[in-house]
């Protein structure tokens, strides 16, 4: 049992997410009272996001089991889940990709599509969608990322007893690569970063990264996992140098639209 709970938390550290900040910047700078309305908390946890006023999108991990009939606070409104999508070609990794060498556990990842909607029974009335971003032009952009998990520095790493405190922050960074069903970032130390530049880490998964045209937030991305080096056993999430892949949601704009549409 003690090796089956080591071996899920630390699938959570590397494919769950939260804000992870700048050791140079008081904390609080990167605190929001009130996140976006349409970033959604999911049943267990991490986030989804409001696309459409019946339709909300996050990563396929979030979902750890049948979600239908549950229950998603939307603005001021309860709603129900009358369905979950999910492509075929997400699956959970097997238990020996769990255990030592990071590699495989890594390339596990990026070939899988790491994307779920999730329709409910009836459309929102009192929240405004966000609106998907269209381009491809992802790389050099700077994101605004969202989400009320775990925090840490980019020094110590995340720590996972603030997990519980549920605090809404927000982070920036710049997209540095954005192929496939990725989009790409780097946690950079204080000299080379952004003023609030950070990364996710545990608790965020399917957190919104937006950009920002004409101060209308488009979405671009949504936190999924940190590439991981050496020995899973020492693996720490969220220090300086790490990099953060996003679910890249230009690149699954027509299989969105496609479910929407059946």
């Amino acid at each position: 049992m003690k090796i089956c709970v080591f071996l899920f938390l630390s699938f959570l550290s590397l494919c769950t997410n939260a804000v992870v900040k700048r050791h140079d910047i008081p904390p609080e700078k990167y605190v929001l009272e009130k996140g976006p309305e349409y970033l959604i908390d999911m049943p267990h946890e991490g986030h989804g996001v409001l696309i459409d006023p019946q339709w909300v999108v996050t990563v396929a991990h979030t979902i750890f089991y049948d979600y239908v009939e549950k229950n998603l606070k939307i603005g001021s409104k309860t709603y129900q889940i009358e369905k979950v999508h999910i492509p075929p070609d997400y699956t959970e990794p097997s238990k020996n990709l769990l255990i030592g060498d990071l590699a495989p556990l890594m390339s596990f990842f990026k070939s899988r599509s790491d994307i779920a909607l999730i329709k409910l029974t009836s459309p929102v009335s009192d929240v405004e969608p966000v609106n998907m971003y269209t381009g491809e032009n992802e790389v050099g952009e700077i994101i605004t990322v969202y989400g009320r998990g775990a925090t840490g520095n980019g020094l110590a790493g995340e720590d996972p007893d603030t997990k519980s405190l549920r605090v809404m922050n927000q982070f920036q960074n710049i997209v540095e690569s954005a192929e496939g069903n990725w989009i790409a970032f780097t946690f950079n130390k204080p000299e080379n970063a952004l003023p609030l530049e950070g990364m996710h880490g545990s608790g965020d998964s399917g957190g919104a990264s937006v950009i920002f045209q004409g101060g209308t937030p488009f979405l671009v991305g949504l936190s999924s996992w940190q590439l991981g080096h050496g020995d899973i056993s020492t693996f720490k999430g969220g220090l300086y140098g790490t990099i953060a892949y996003q679910v890249r949601v230009s690149n699954y704009r027509d299989w969105i639209l496609r479910v929407m549409g059946s």
